[in-house]
């Protein structure tokens, strides 16, 4: 994690550091009113940053598209208005400004604004809206650009990463610290703040499918032995990790892991209860035929589930 600030009165100088910390862009000075003169302080890691700008004088700022993040523009003090992807707003301590990872924007900053940005990774939100939405996003996530501040879950995951920062000193938040403010503000933005992806997000879970419920089956009994895991069934079902849960859950109330474990528990206790005592089948040997490699581990999820050790099934 990197902190960092910077003052000048040389226009130019203050473009050029910016544009290391944000994007290419251009910006103009207003001649008449306030001197310019940058204070710009910022605070940085992996996939998030938390950056105050103030420069005085009033600009016109156009920037390039923000092709590898998004940002939430929160006004401590004073306005901006600003244009992005066909809409306007007017940000103040009222409204925040969300630019997203699309599209050139315009901005016009008041003489003495001050100005709290806090910015996303591009990859980090689309990686938490693919585990939210169950698939990867096919179309580009775009925010609705005005952002009510009062009560907004987005204004209090900025605050929360000023806050930890502050607190944790001149050294910052240590790594696993900064990773769960990354994901507490990637998560705020995508369920507090309307995008091109909120009805997806809304809408129920998907019912239980009797297709993708049959392939787990046939995949299971195509090879006993070999159980499979999740990622091996979500490739096979065609269908995302989190919605194979989610067809389970609502069909057998566990996850289908799970259920097909019951599954050969069931299995391997009704040839237990079949095979002849004095035959030459062992419980190990059936227990193996059903993918159960661990003696030990079978043998106490055996006798949670049926009350009795599997040899004693065996011996009846």
């Amino acid at each position: 994690m990197l902190r960092g600030g910077f003052r000048t009165s040389d226009p130019e100088d203050a473009h050029e550091r910016t544009e290391a910390l944000m994007t290419g862009h251009r910006m103009t000075v207003s001649r008449d009113g306030a001197a310019f003169g940058a204070d710009v302080r910022w605070v940085a890691g992996e996939g998030l940053g938390l950056l105050r700008f103030s420069y005085g004088a009033a600009v016109e700022i156009r920037s390039h598209p923000l092709d590898a993040f998004a940002t939430v523009h929160l006004p401590v003090r004073g306005g901006f208005r600003a244009e992005h992807r066909g809409m306007r707003v007017r940000a103040d301590t009222a409204y925040g400004a969300v630019f997203s990872s699309s599209g050139p924007l315009t901005m016009r900053w008041d003489a003495g604004l001050d100005l709290l940005v806090l910015k996303i990774d591009r990859s980090d939100l689309e990686r938490e809206l693919a585990a939210l939405l169950g698939r990867a996003p096919d179309a580009p996530l775009a925010f609705d650009l005005e952002m009510p501040r009062a009560g907004g879950t987005v204004s209090g995951a900025a605050e929360l990463v000023r806050s930890t920062c502050a607190a944790a000193g001149p050294e910052g938040p240590p790594p696993r610290v900064w990773a769960a403010l990354k994901n507490a503000a990637a998560t705020a933005l995508l369920l507090g703040h309307p995008h091109s992806f909120t009805d997806a997000l809304r809408a129920p879970a998907p019912p239980a499918s009797s297709t993708v419920v049959r392939r787990v089956l046939d995949r299971a009994a195509a090879d006993p032995a070999r159980p499979p895991t999740a990622p091996e069934l979500a490739r096979v079902t065609g269908v995302s990790e989190r919605t194979l849960r989610t067809i389970f859950h609502a069909e057998f109330g566990v996850g289908p892991v799970t259920y097909l474990r019951r599954q050969r528990l069931d299995a391997v206790h009704r040839e237990l209860a079949d095979l002849d005592p004095a035959g030459a089948t062992t419980v190990a040997d059936v227990a193996h035929r059903h993918g159960f490699a661990h003696a030990g581990r079978f043998a106490a999820e055996y006798r949670a589930r049926f009350g009795e050790a599997p040899s004693t099934t065996l011996g009846r």
